[in-house]
């Protein structure tokens, strides 16, 4: 129950993330370059993994597709933090029409690139953990049908039992009255029979 709770609270994160992201690449270029959309497409991801990582921190169903989206959102945004850390001009290069003053948006791209990469850790300790968890939660199910099928197995067997003892009183029983019932009859048919 804690490690759903803490999923719960990581994809929140990563939600939050997601979103902080595209409304930054948005607040850096207004009309967006290939770069940036990109960079968007990332932050669209994750924000699709952060939903289907709440819907599915309660259901399983949704598991896999979650990994899927996590799987592609984490190497999007991390790539995208690394591209922002290690080569800022080159990224502010490619963008075709900054809305702000080469400082302002370098400041904005460093927070892009922190916001990406914070995200993008929180994203591999979901992944981490979610698979932990799914895991976990195979195994009790396994273990509860393994359980079920004992406890069934068990209840057939004391059955079995319980039916064999009663046929076995009921053919006693019915022995029983066969033997009133004809063994008057033999005794006097041996009796007649000694007779004559």
């Amino acid at each position: 129950m804690c490690s759903t709770t803490l999923l719960l609270t990581l994809n929140l994160i990563v939600l939050t993330g997601g979103i902080a992201s595209v409304i930054l690449m948005f607040l850096i270029e207004n009309q967006p370059s290939r770069a940036a959309w990109l960079i968007i497409i990332a932050g669209i991801f994750t924000i699709a993994s952060g939903l289907i990582g709440l819907c599915s921190s309660t259901r399983r169903g949704c598991f896999t597709l979650q990994l899927v989206l996590l799987a592609f959102s984490v190497i999007g945004l991390l790539a995208t933090a690394f591209a922002i850390f290690f080569r800022p001009t080159q990224v502010r290069d490619a963008l075709d029409k900054p809305t702000y003053q080469v400082d302002t948006t370098k400041t904005l791209l460093k927070v892009l690139s922190a916001v990406t990469f914070f995200t993008g850790c929180v994203q591999g300790a979901v992944l981490t953990l979610g698979i932990c968890v799914n895991c976990c939660d195979l195994n009790d199910y396994y273990e509860d049908i393994e359980m079920t099928r004992s406890m069934n197995a068990k209840e057939a067997k004391e059955a079995e039992k319980r039916a064999a003892r009663k046929e076995e009183s009921k053919s006693t029983q019915l022995a029983e009255q066969m033997r009133e019932k004809y063994g008057k009859w033999t005794d006097k048919g041996q009796g007649g029979a000694a007779k004559k």
